[in-house]
């Protein structure tokens, strides 16, 4: 072969050598543009809703389904361990995250019902447990826990709120409960967590979240119906009092001897009679219409308390999953995580969808501002009635109080009066008691000379007697003539 043949060879094998370096070099690149957008499809719309974790001893080169589509053309089937582990680089820290990277949605939420009981299992007490899962009171601001914030209405934030006790007000705090209600709330809201939880891991049923939606209308029309009859019925109680009270006017201004016994049935029937024969008696229609109201008031809460927790369908299974993994830990390192593992599209959703539900607090306050208002004229009104009729009642007392009074002083001199001549007659009977004494002792001594004197009277007609008999017999032995 001639020079030239050894050169032109040589050349072909470095042209060969360049074009496959050149195609390795667009593979490898090929492959580095695929990875970026594939990040950037997870980034942006997350992991699968499905899929099994990844199984424990996996090396970086296992590979993990993980159905991805980015574009109509385009669908990536699965990626490598190592791939999961540099995509979700930098989450490790947070209190909720793991080593090990999630390969689903459905994944990392069952890994972290297991994480969320630990942390839970870890608190000291039944109140930190409950604390930690509702929220505590710091002064007069409340600091919510994940299920108050994962809260769908108003209504049912209240209720869970409602776990850590009566707010007694305006101290703004709760009011203490007793250990065994402590421990009853505290289980009662592991409850309804972990069915938030599992609401959504497992996949919606059919039906169950519209039957809960009526459920709870029921409960409130309920509790609206036993409201408004509680109110007539405080409306009839008014009426009634008022006539009872004038009736009362009457009798203490001295204008009438005694009250209506209809108007005081009628009366009486709503404050009740400890003595009554039946539950209505005893109670009374006021007693009775406050527990109306607070059995269905109970009842809402019980039943506030056991729905809503069904997903109605996938895409709000979606946002039940979102939205809690959102509300466990505030820290950077664990939002990082739920938002490589949901996407940014469905995080931005969940932040949106709780801001929506939040109550509108300025347009709340202004129809809690009237309604109190309202409830404080109202109050006034009957305050200032109130107050009147006691000033009326004050001064007829203060009148009652000045004729007892005076009353009261002529009694006295009657007293005195009365001791006066208690004492003159006790002078005058001591003196006659003397007087008698000396009548007497006069008495018994003429008395003494009366019987002396009859002694010898006696003695003298009995001598005349023998002597009449002796005269008698001196007389019988006397010749005839």
């Amino acid at each position: 072969m001639k020079l030239l043949g050894y050169v032109l060879l040589l050349l072909n094998l470095l042209a060969g050598a360049a074009v496959a370096y050149l195609a390795s070099q667009s593979w490898a690149k090929k492959q580095e543009q695929n990875a970026n957008a594939l990040r950037y499809y997870l980034q942006k719309d997350g992991l699968p809703q499905e899929g099994a974790p990844l199984s424990a001893g996996v090396t970086d080169d296992s590979t993990v389904p993980m159905p991805v589509s980015m574009g109509k053309s385009h669908t990536v089937d699965a990626v490598t361990v190592k791939f999961l582990k540099e995509h979700f680089k930098g989450t490790e820290t947070g209190t909720y995250s793991d080593a090990v990277p999630p390969a689903s949605r459905i994944a990392e939420l069952t890994r972290l019902k297991g994480k969320f009981d630990g942390v839970y299992a870890a608190k000291g007490s039944d109140t930190e447990k409950l604390a930690f899962l509702v929220g505590k009171y710091s002064g007069t601001r409340f600091l919510p826990g994940p299920l108050v914030m994962l809260a769908d209405t108003f209504d049912e934030r209240q209720e869970y709120k409602a776990l850590l006790g009566e707010i007694l007000w305006p101290a703004g705090a709760p009011k203490k409960l007793k250990l065994e209600e402590i421990a009853a709330n505290a289980k009662r809201a592991k409850d309804v967590f972990d069915a938030k939880i599992d609401a959504a891991i497992n996949k919606p049923v059919a039906g169950k979240y519209v039957e809960d939606v009526a459920a709870i209308d029921a409960s409130k029309k309920l509790l609206q119906e036993s409201e408004i009859a509680a109110k007539q019925v405080a409306d009839d109680q008014k009426i009634a009092a008022m006539a009872f009270k004038a009736q009362m006017d009457e009798v203490l201004a001295g204008t009438k001897k005694e009250v209506d016994p209809a108007a005081m049935a009628a009366f009486f029937q709503f404050v009740g009679d400890s003595k009554g024969g039946t539950d209505a008696e005893v109670k009374g229609k006021s007693r009775l219409a406050v527990d109306a109201v607070r059995t269905a008031a109970k009842k809402l809460h019980e039943t506030i308390l056991k729905t809503g927790l069904t997903a109605n369908d996938e895409g709000d299974r979606k946002r039940r999953g979102t939205i809690l993994m959102q509300c466990l830990d505030p820290s950077e390192p664990w939002q990082k995580r739920v938002v490589l593992t949901v996407g940014m599209t469905d995080y931005l959703a969940g932040l949106q969808d709780r801001i929506e539900r939040e109550p509108d607090y300025p347009t709340r306050y202004e129809r809690l501002k009237d309604y109190q208002l309202i409830k404080f004229f109202e109050g006034y009104d009957r305050a200032k009635e109130q107050a009147r009729d006691l000033d009326r009642l004050l001064a007829r007392q203060v009148e009652l109080r000045v004729a007892v009074e005076a009353q009261s002083a002529k009694a006295e001199g009657l007293v005195l009066q009365r001791k006066g001549q208690r004492d003159a007659a006790k002078a005058e009977a001591e003196a006659t008691e003397l007087t008698v004494n000396g009548l007497v002792a006069e008495q018994d001594a003429v008395e003494k000379e009366l019987f002396a004197l009859q002694t010898r009277v006696g003695a003298m007609l009995r001598a005349n007697f023998d002597l009449e008999d002796r005269v008698i017999a001196a007389e019988k032995l006397l010749p005839v003539k």
